[in-house]
C-alpha cells in the first residue's frame, strides 16, 4: 500500500485507472462509530464492524486514523490520506454468489468436510450452526462450553372485538399462538435443557469452504435455538477473504 498526500491525488487516480487499483481517502471520522471514505472517487460512508459493498471492513477509529481491511488485508489511514492498494484478482482463487429473491446469498458449503446449506450474512458476527446440521455432520459439540437462554414469552390472549368479547377468528389465532409456542419450547428441550430454554455451544472448525474458497481455522456456535434451520457464515469468514456485493453478486476472492 501507498500513502499519498492531497498533492498527489491526480496522479493516484490516474495510476488507478492505468492499473487494476483501487484508490482509497478517508475523508472524515465520526467519534468511534463510523468514518467516510472516498472509493474511486465515489463517497462512502462505513460503520465499524461492518462491510460496505466494495469489501471495505472498518475495524476501528483511532483519533483521527481509521484502521480497516481491505482486499483481506490490513489497513490504516489518517483523515485526507489517500492510498493506491492492488485490487488484481486474475491468479487468485474466487467464487461468486448470486442473491435470491429474498437477497440472501444461499449456497452449499463445506464444514469441517461435511456438505450444508448455507447463508453467507455480512451482518452476522461468526459462523452459527443449528444443531440439526452439527449432528448430522458429526460435530463434537456437546462436551464444549456452552450458555443457556430463555425463550421469549409471546401472549397468547386473543385481542377484543368492539363488543368486547373475541371472535371467533380472535379464537383461532390465539390456539395457532399457543400450539405454536408450545411446539417452539419442545423443539428447545433436550435432555440438557430446562424447559424454555435453549443451549448455544462454542466450537473450533477445522475448515470452512464455499465453492473452491478455503478458510481454515474459524470459531463457530452451535445453537439450539427454535427457528434456527440454515446455517449462517458471517464476518469472521468473510474478513479473511476479500469479499464485494455488486449487482446482487458476492464475490469472494482468496488472496
Amino acid at each position: 500500500m501507498r500513502v499519498l498526500s492531497l498533492s498527489a491525488l491526480a496522479l493516484s487516480l490516474f495510476a488507478a485507472t492505468s492499473s487494476l487499483a483501487t484508490t482509497l481517502q478517508v475523508v472524515a471520522v465520526n467519534g468511534k462509530s463510523s468514518a467516510q471514505f472516498m472509493i474511486d472517487g465515489s463517497r462512502r460512508d462505513a460503520r465499524v464492524g461492518y462491510f460496505t459493498d466494495e469489501g471495505l471492513l472498518l475495524e476501528k477509529i483511532a483519533d483521527d486514523t481509521a484502521v480497516f481491511r481491505f482486499n483481506g488485508l490490513p489497513q490504516r489511514l489518517r483523515v485526507n490520506e489517500v492510498a493506491i492498494i492492488d485490487s488484481q484478482t486474475q491468479g487468485y482463487v474466487s467464487h461468486q454468489i448470486r442473491a435470491d429473491q429474498k437477497n440472501k446469498y444461499l449456497t452449499p458449503a463445506l464444514v469441517n468436510g461435511g456438505n450444508l446449506q448455507a447463508e453467507i450474512d455480512r451482518n452476522a458476527d461468526i459462523i452459527v450452526i443449528p444443531v440439526a446440521d452439527a449432528d448430522r455432520l458429526g460435530l463434537p459439540y456437546k462436551d464444549k462450553p456452552s450458555r443457556s437462554f430463555t425463550i421469549p414469552k409471546e401472549s397468547t390472549e386473543p385481542k377484543a372485538t368492539k363488543s368486547g368479547k373475541a371472535g371467533k377468528d380472535s379464537k383461532d389465532a390465539a390456539a395457532k399462538t399457543a400450539a405454536d409456542e408450545t411446539a417452539a419450547k419442545s423443539a428447545a428441550e433436550s435432555k440438557d435443557s430446562k424447559p424454555g430454554t435453549y443451549k448455544t455451544y462454542s466450537i473450533e472448525l477445522n475448515s470452512v469452504r464455499v465453492g473452491n474458497v478455503d478458510v481454515y481455522g474459524l470459531r463457530a456456535i452451535v445453537t439450539e435455538k427454535p427457528g434456527v434451520t440454515t446455517t449462517t457464515i458471517g464476518r469472521d469468514f468473510l474478513k479473511r477473504l476479500a469479499p464485494s456485493w455488486s449487482n446482487r453478486t458476492l464475490t469472494l476472492v482468496r488472496r
